[in-house]
This record gives structure tokens, C-alpha cells and sequence, in this order.
């Protein structure tokens, strides 16, 4: 009977609920933490977990709150810190460290000593990387919008990107992000929009993406595009240099920005994009049932569909696809390519070699081809005088 999810208790032999142990009304409770040493304390609740600006914990046991915050002291750039293993006398740690300025770090704590084991990315400074902070603003119906603005060195205003998250149906909290940082240090400030449908705000933000019609191309592109003009009027972001990056639902999101009348992009970035929503759908129609049929057949029967509007793109488009991408088909942007050959568009096509969905199955040449076709891109053919 709730908008947003809690911590309950719950009887397992009377199957019946019992009192809230933790709740919120701005966010979704995320879920639990369990005792760093679980010798002693095997499966001992030890705190409750949200997301707003990074990841915090509420913790029940005072000790743990102690430890956890010591460690916050001792640990450098302490953003995200986790203790990934513990001795049985509790002295001997393990512990991960990963934020904006930290790609991800280890440290071992030994004899009252704290080593440094290694790091994710060691060719990284984190002078070199840029912060995040957690940002709000109104939506042109009046909804509040939450999102990350990783923000270059320098000052005001940058040429801005915005990069929606995929899914559209995901919870997205940003802590190390690989693509806004580098866009950051290639000078961009990069904004991403927890858009009307992101499932960390409660059931009713989350259903306000579908139930009433899908919003994909109306109601969440607005989100987006009034993320970007508030931060042109706050003065952080220029205008007349605007740009829309995204992967999966995100490069659905910038196909269907490309053909947006009025236009507040110079060019958009495609990656995996969807572009034909009923053959993506279709793909998996038959196996749906319950809240995922309503959802998926809600959201994506009438929201805009981007194969549809290609007559009119009226902005430069990069797309890039993996050639084994196995979610969205690579049928997807061939498809889309004959549309924009039609109507003779001016586009750029870059396909990753053996390149399958995920950002995290993208092998190093993929990386490297996807980086370089991007800063070239914005930096040549974003409109006049690129980004």
C-alpha cells in the first residue's frame, strides 16, 4: 500500500507482515547490509540501504556504524567504501573503495596498518577526475527530475551532453562512470537524467512512464531536454552547444531526439540504439506475462517510434552498433540506415567487430573505436562548428 519500498518485518511461519523497520518518502529503501565478518555474525542485518546523491546506509548496529566510518577516514578519495573480507578475529580486512576520483581501489588493513593492494585503473590520477553531484529540476508538467552532473574542470559554461541510462525500467546511481568521465575530461559537462520510469522513486514515478500511454518520446524526452535547459539557465551549459549521448533505451532516446521539433540538440550519438520499439518488442512479446506485459506493451505501442520519424532528423547522428549484439539486433540500425538513406540524411555509422549489447562486454579495440569515433564526431561534425 506503499509508493515507495520499505524494510518490513515479516513472520515466515504466519506469513503475515509485521512493522515498518525502515522507510522513506523521498527514495526507494535499496535494500540491506550484512555484518563485515560473517565468522561471528553469520547473516546478521546490520544496516538498511537507499540511494540519493551516492549510496548511504542507516545502520542498526553502532559498531559497524563506527568501523565503516573510520575506514571513510583513513581511506583516500572515500566515496563508496566496502569491506570485502574479514579475518575471524575481526583485525585483519580487506576493503574496496570506489567514486568519481576513484575508478576503484583495494587496500589491505593489517596489524594496525593500512597497505594499498592495487587499483582498477592505476593509470588514472584522481586529480585527473572530475565530481558528480546530485541535482534537481522541474519538468515542464511539474514533476521533480533527479540527476548526476559530472562537471569538467574549467569554468562555465561547457558544451553539455546529455546521457540517459539504458533499460528505460532501471535504477541508476552514479559513482565511477566510465563514459561521463571521459567526456568530462575531454571538456564536456555531462548531465544524466533520472527520467520519469527510473525505478528508485516509487511506484507511481516509475508507472508514470506507461500507465497512462507510453511516454518514450514525449512526457521522458521532455524530462531530458528540461534537464538540459535548466542547466543553460543556471549558466553551466551553453546553449548553442548541446549534444544527447546514449546506449540501448539511450540510443533510442537519441534517435528520437534527432527528429524533435524544436530542437535543442546539434547532434545526437546512437549506441545500440532501439529504433523500431514494435520489432523489439515482438522479439519477446510471447514470453510476457503479468506487470512485465503491462509495462512493456503500455510503454512501447504508442510511444514514439524513431523508424517512423526519420523524414525528420534535422541534426548530424553517429550511430554505433555491435555487430553480435544479441538485445537489440544489429537489424535494428540496418534497418534505420535504409531510412535515413531514403530521405537523405547526413549520418556516420561506426559497427564494433565482434561487439555484442552490454557496455560491459566491450573488449579494449571496442573501447578504444567507440572513444575516438565519439570525440571526433563532436568535436567535427556537431553541428557548425562541432561541440
Amino acid at each position: 500500500g506503499r509508493d515507495k519500498t520499505a524494510l518490513w518485518e515479516f513472520n515466515t511461519r504466519t506469513k503475515k507482515f509485521g512493522e515498518i523497520v525502515y522507510a522513506r518518502n523521498d527514495v526507494n529503501v535499496g535494500g540491506t547490509r550484512f555484518h563485515s565478518n560473517p565468522w561471528t555474525n553469520p547473516d546478521t542485518i546490520v544496516g538498511v540501504s537507499y540511494r540519493t546523491d551516492k549510496l548511504h546506509v542507516e545502520y542498526f548496529d553502532p559498531v559497524e556504524a563506527a568501523t565503516y566510518a573510520q575506514l571513510e577516514g583513513l581511506v583516500p578519495e572515500a566515496y563508496q567504501v566496502y569491506i570485502t573480507s574479514r579475518s575471524r578475529d575481526g583485525q585483519t580486512l580487506t576493503v574496496y573503495n570506489v567514486g568519481p576520483r576513484d575508478p576503484g581501489s583495494y587496500y589491505l588493513i593489517k596489524d594496525g596498518a593500512m597497505k594499498a593492494i592495487g587499483s582498477k585503473q592505476p593509470l588514472l590520477k584522481s586529480e585527473d577526475l572530475a565530481d558528480v553531484r546530485y541535482i534537481d529540476w522541474k519538468a515542464r508538467d511539474g514533476m521533480t527530475i533527479h540527476g548526476y552532473l559530472t562537471v569538467p574542470k574549467g569554468e562555465g559554461p561547457f558544451p553539455l551532453i546529455v546521457l540517459p541510462h539504458g533499460g528505460p525500467f532501471v535504477s541508476e546511481t552514479v559513482v565511477y562512470d566510465e563514459w561521463s568521465q571521459m567526456l568530462a575530461n575531454n571538456g564536456y559537462l555531462v548531465l544524466q537524467p533520472q527520467y520519469r520510469g527510473s525505478t528508485n522513486f516509487g511506484q507511481a514515478y516509475y508507472q508514470s512512464a506507461f500507465i497512462n500511454g507510453g511516454q518514450g518520446g514525449y512526457k521522458m524526452q521532455d524530462d531530458k531536454d528540461d534537464g538540459a535547459l535548466y542547466l543553460v539557465e543556471e549558466g553551466l551549459a551553453d546553449k548553442d552547444r548541446i549534444a544527447l549521448f546514449g546506449w540501448s533505451y539511450g540510443g533510442y532516446a537519441a534517435l528520437v531526439a534527432a527528429s524533435r521539433t524544436p530542437q535543442i540538440h546539434q547532434c545526437v550519438i546512437a549506441g545500440a540504439a532501439v529504433s523500431d520499439t514494435l520489432m523489439q518488442v515482438a522479439y519477446y512479446s510471447d514470453r510476457m506475462r503479468g506487470a512485465q506485459e503491462v509495462e512493456q506493451l503500455n510503454m512501447w505501442r504508442d510511444s514514439v517510434n524513431p523508424i517512423k520519424e526519420a523524414d525528420k532528423v534535422n541534426v548530424p547522428i553517429l550511430l554505433i552498433h555491435g555487430d553480435v549484439d544479441q538485445r537489440v539486433p544489429p537489424a535494428h540500425v540496418r534497418k534505420y540506415l535504409d531510412e535515413l538513406d531514403k530521405y537523405n540524411k547526413s549520418y556516420k555509422y561506426v559497427e564494433l567487430e565482434g561487439a555484442d549489447h552490454f557496455s560491459n562486454t566491450l573488449f579494449f579495440r571496442h573501447q578504444i573505436e567507440l572513444y575516438t569515433s565519439m570525440i571526433d564526431f563532436l568535436k567535427n561534425d556537431c553541428g557548425p562548428g562541432g561541440l
